[in-house]
């Protein structure tokens, strides 16, 4: 199996997968009451719903699966607690494959907009026994999200993902 290590998340590594910002990078709003930060531009090509999803920490983990979206980008919105997302550039038309997987740390602030027809895991979180809670924006058209939400195996076998650890 596979083994690979997640490294940090920046704009010119995840450069072939989709866009990435933090919001703590953003100029803010500032009040006595809050601090507000912004997007300055659209995040995806089409309007949206927003969703929320509470993902497992774990020292390691292994990615079995994946999905990707061939009719729309996906924001993904990193929330309360530091997280790995797992993508894949394999042929979108086939299946994710082993050697294409790649894993990035994220920080609470960190977005990445997945590309069309980028694979990518569900998320999980960096420690272990803790959930975090990551935010994605996804289409919700019919027929559309019926092929868009498919999951398929990772070819030929699984990948190992540590959170800390060596590339192999």
């Amino acid at each position: 199996m596979k083994k690979i290590k997640a490294v940090p998340v920046t704009k010119e590594n995840f450069a072939p997968y989709g866009r990435y910002f933090n919001f703590f990078d953003i100029p803010a709003r500032v009040s006595e009451d809050f601090t507000a930060y912004t997007s300055v531009s659209e995040l995806a090509d089409e309007p949206m719903n927003l969703g929320i999803t509470v993902c497992r920490g774990a020292n390691q983990f292994t990615s079995v699966s994946m999905e990707r979206h061939m009719l729309t980008e996906e924001p993904q919105f990193c929330g309360d607690g530091a997280m790995v997302l797992t993508v894949a550039d394999s042929d979108p038309e086939k299946y994710p494959e082993a050697e294409d997987v790649k894993a990035f740390l994220m920080k609470p602030g960190d977005v990445v907009v997945l590309a069309k027809g980028i694979w990518h895991d569900a998320n999980h979180g960096t420690e272990e026994g803790k959930d975090v809670l990551y935010y994605f924006m996804a289409t919700n058209k019919e027929p559309d999200n019926l092929r868009e939400i498919e999951w398929v195996k990772i070819s030929p076998e699984p990948v190992l993902v540590e959170v800390r650890g060596e590339e192999k």
